[in-house]
């Protein structure tokens, strides 16, 4: 049960909080996100290659522990 509400918690929270922030400082979120968003599509490839890393790993890990 404290886990369900954590994770509500933590989903609300992705929302909520730039929402007050825009609600308070709209020009200051807009041009935060905007280069947020640049970061990111200039990163796409790094962070997939991470991603795809993480999880080979964990996979590759587990795999292991389950043989042995």
């Amino acid at each position: 049960m404290v886990a369900v509400i954590v994770f509500v918690l933590i989903n609300f929270a992705l929302v909520i909080i730039p929402f007050a922030f825009y609600i308070y400082r709209p020009l200051r979120t807009e041009k935060a996100i905007k280069r947020f968003k640049d970061w990111l599509i200039s990163h796409e490839r790094q962070i997939a290659a991470a991603v795809a890393l993480l999880a080979g790993g964990y996979m590759v890990i587990s795999g292991l522990v389950r043989v042995t």
